[in-house]
């Protein structure tokens, strides 16, 4: 008969160890835990990208509209020089430089505060605006041709900056390449304004009618979207293509990644049925309809608001994603789906083999031309 004593050991001796079935059981439920923890956060880790790539798509459609919306509203800024309101002769190619210099013709200019090269009507020379910008474009490393489907847009204006005295223009750095923009606010002047590259042959006078007046560098700036930021590599981009000051050349910059497309409308002060046709005898700075683009240099000198609508992209693709939306921009009518054609026969040439794998958000916004409105308001 064992004792209580002898009970024990017997059942001390009995427990040492596991079986070979409750190990196996235990390393089972071991990898199910693992597999579950490596699951959750390889979700977590998808979940966090696509938030990413979802904020920076939302960062860059405001940053474009905010950056072109603050360069519209200083459209047609020229110092103290108001443009008389008559009719343009002509509408001026925004890359011929001497047209802006030449002063039989840059009235023109300065009456053509924005303009606007129309995707659907007004493709001309290698970039979508003109025979000069088309030039510029041939030249070894600037991809400035606009993507299929993207308008371009030409804002002019002076340089907001403080004014640069006529007697240190001269001096002053990369002045032989900067173009100036001078205006008299002597009121027995007889010649109103000039615009020349360095510092002017002659000088205007301010209001004292003895001080020479102050020279204001003049601003021309193309916005457009390329289908790449560089070449081949698939990352639609919104550009702006100006003059640089320091080598007189035109230059290309790169503002914001994931810009796919971009379409503009003008606010048009004096067009009473949307044809682009000013008919209407009596200006408020307000827009009376909205064009695609103008039919004439008349209606350009009466754009007094623009509005912008552009599509923004994620750069990269989210794999097991299938776009299948359509986005109104204004106008112009639908883009997209994209899993469709055109749009599914263009292969991003980096990444998936359509754009379909891409999600996508548009934007709308209106921005006011607070100096052009500002003259035709009563």
């Amino acid at each position: 008969m064992l004792t209580p004593s002898s009970r024990m050991q017997v059942f001390v001796q009995a427990q040492r160890g596991l079986s070979l079935i409750e190990m196996m059981i235990s390393i089972t439920i071991g990898l199910i835990i693992l597999s579950a923890m490596a699951t959750l956060f390889s979700n977590q880790s998808k979940v966090r990208s696509e938030l990413d790539k979802s904020n920076r798509m939302i960062d860059n459609g405001r940053y474009a509209l905010e950056l072109l919306s603050d360069n519209l509203s200083m459209a047609g800024f020229y110092g103290s020089y108001v443009p008389t309101t008559g009719v343009p002769a002509a509408t001026p190619d925004p890359c011929d430089l001497a047209v802006l210099t030449n002063a039989a013709t840059n009235l023109d200019v300065l009456r053509h505060h924005v303009q606007g090269f129309n995707a659907a009507t007004a493709i001309v020379g290698a970039t979508g605006v003109s025979a000069a910008c088309g030039v510029y474009a041939a030249v070894a490393a600037n991809n400035i041709t606009p993507k299929t489907g993207s308008d371009v847009l030409a804002m002019r204006r002076a340089s907001t900056s403080t004014p640069v005295a006529a007697a240190s223009a001269a001096a002053a750095p990369n002045s032989a390449n900067t173009i100036y923009l001078q205006v008299s606010n002597c009121t027995t002047a007889t010649t109103p304004y000039q615009i020349a590259a360095g510092a002017p042959a002659t000088s205007l006078l301010d209001k004292d009618c003895t001080t020479a007046a102050s020279l204001r560098p003049f601003i021309t700036q193309i916005y457009l979207v390329t289908s790449d930021n560089n070449a081949g590599d698939g990352i639609p981009t919104l550009k702006r293509v100006e003059l640089d000051q320091a080598t007189g050349a035109l230059v290309t910059t790169p503002l914001v990644e994931g810009i796919e497309y971009m379409q503009v409308e003008y606010g048009v002060d004096g067009d009473s049925n949307g044809d682009g046709i000013v008919d209407m005898a009596v200006f408020d700075g307000a827009p009376d309809s909205y064009v695609q683009t103008c039919p004439n240099a008349t209606c350009w000198s009466r754009v007094v608001s623009v509005k912008i609508h552009i599509i923004a992209r994620n750069i990269d693709p989210t794999p097991g994603y299938t776009d299948t939306k359509t986005y109104v921009l204004g106008a112009a009518g639908n883009f997209g789906p994209f899993n469709a054609a055109p749009y599914n026969a263009a292969p991003n040439p980096t990444t998936y083999p359509t754009l379909a794998n891409y999600k996508r958000h548009a934007y709308t916004k209106v921005i006011r031309l607070v100096n052009p409105s500002g003259r035709l308001a009563p």
